[in-house]
């Protein structure tokens, strides 16, 4: 298996610093990704994956609860 980058002009697929010489005559599936290459991905809301709780509202308290005891 083999992927690469790279962008068609007219009816030719242009490959960006990569040869693809040994794989003459195979057979092969072109996959045309549609994407803009200066397109800024979204960043992740990871606060809308987060389930609010009351231990995670009191975090400071449960882990001084928690780790005030660890010592004998």
């Amino acid at each position: 298996m083999l992927a690469l980058a790279g962008r068609v002009q007219g009816n030719t697929v242009l490959l960006e610093n990569e040869s693809i010489e040994r794989y003459d005559g195979q057979q092969v599936i072109v996959t045309f990704l549609n994407y803009q290459q200066n397109e800024r991905i979204k960043p992740l809301d990871f606060d809308s994956y987060v389930t609010p709780t009351e231990r995670g509202q009191r975090v400071e308290r449960y882990m001084e609860e928690i780790r005030g005891n660890d010592r004998v």
